[in-house]
């Protein structure tokens, strides 16, 4: 067996020997020497690159809890706290790598849910810890990957596969998560420094994630990146250390971000209990009561109409027909606003064709 790290200006060449047979009789101890050897060149885990074999090419991320239990456990509730948060963090920055908002709509994409179902958690030793494995390549990647390069690949992984987009924006947003926490920790900025829009800023869930994975009482947690040399851009592994202050701060911002800011792509299904317009023709105003796929609260929100839509709302008010309107939620104190419709429809009553 040959391994051959990146290419350098001083190229290194490690050569591991294996034996061909299972059957010898110290061939798991050959393995494990490998895999030892391996871990120590390219400063990884063992495990790592076992699960980044055995994947065909897999990242990592890991959380060591601190609780207050023997090693390698830990109370139910943390544990359960920590790999729900997890999920949601994987979930949110798949969503991330394709849709940049700071509060993401109530429908998750196939692809981030789909990508989540594939990752596989384990425990390994040590206080307490959850080890992630994310494989590089997902369900959506279609086509041969490696193309166009003078050497055929061992495995086929594309250059920079959907993967490891979002490991890198998981890394990405942890470390603007704990800057902005502990600049706001320290004074230095105000709480609505995280409501400022960038293409790293880490999104609400992404946030509440973070904030959680050290469980109910905030305690404090390290998280641990590692890539695999199979894609481009992988770096040295990176630890970060989330203390009990950063976790409450990010749990404030991920509420100051839903209270905030604008959520996309919310459909609200009502009844049209108020109508206005300045004029007989054109656009006007409609509030529906009713409830929103956002939180399944019934509240009142008001939406502005162009003439045809504003037409189906009076039709609507006057027959008694439920409405469903999809748009940006706007939240001004008590105020909602459905901005920016996609769509406008009367719901048919019963015995209505």
């Amino acid at each position: 067996m040959l391994w051959r790290p990146e290419p350098s200006e001083e190229e290194m060449v490690m050569r591991i020997v294996l034996p061909a047979r299972q059957e010898v009789h110290d061939y798991a101890e050959r393995v494990s020497e490998a895999l030892r050897t391996l871990a120590y060149v390219e400063r990884r885990l063992p495990q790592e690159i076992s699960a980044d074999m055995a994947f065909g090419g897999a990242d990592n991320v890991s959380v060591r809890l601190t609780p207050d239990a023997p090693s390698g456990e830990a109370p139910l509730f943390l544990a359960h706290s920590a790999i729900s948060a997890l999920r949601n963090y994987v979930v949110a920055s798949a969503t991330a790598v394709d849709a940049d908002y700071l509060v993401l709509p109530p429908r998750r994409p196939q692809r981030a849910e789909s990508y989540a179902a594939q990752a596989r958690i384990s425990t390994q030793p040590g206080s307490f810890v959850l080890s992630l494995t994310l494989p590089l390549v997902d369900i959506y990647t279609e086509g041969p990957a490696g193309a166009g390069s003078d050497q055929e690949p061992l495995i086929e992984i594309p250059p920079q596969p959907f993967g490891r987009k979002v490991t890198s924006r998981m890394l990405a947003a942890a470390q603007r998560a704990q800057r902005l926490a502990s600049e706001v920790g320290e004074g230095d900025k105000p709480l609505s420094s995280f409501g400022q829009y960038g293409q790293l800023s880490p999104n609400a869930t992404e946030l509440e994630a973070l904030s959680l994975l050290g469980g109910p009482d905030h305690d404090v947690y390290q998280i641990r990146f590692s890539q695999s040399p199979l894609a481009s851009g992988s770096h040295e592994p990176t630890r970060l250390k989330i203390t009990p202050g950063q976790q409450r701060i990010l749990g404030e911002a991920a509420d100051f971000l839903r209270t905030k800011q604008p959520r996309a792509a919310v459909t609200v299904i009502g009844l049209v209990v108020r109508l206005f317009r300045a004029g007989k023709y054109g656009k006007g105003e409609a509030v529906i009561q009713g409830v929103d796929d956002d939180t399944g609260d019934a509240r009142r929100f008001r939406v502005e109409l162009d003439e045809s839509d504003y037409n189906l709302a009076v039709k609507a008010h006057a027959t008694g027909l439920e409405v469903t309107a999809t748009g940006d939620l706007d939240i001004r104190g008590t105020r909602r606003s459905l901005r920016r419709l996609t769509s406008f429809s009367v719901l048919p009553g019963i015995g209505d064709d």
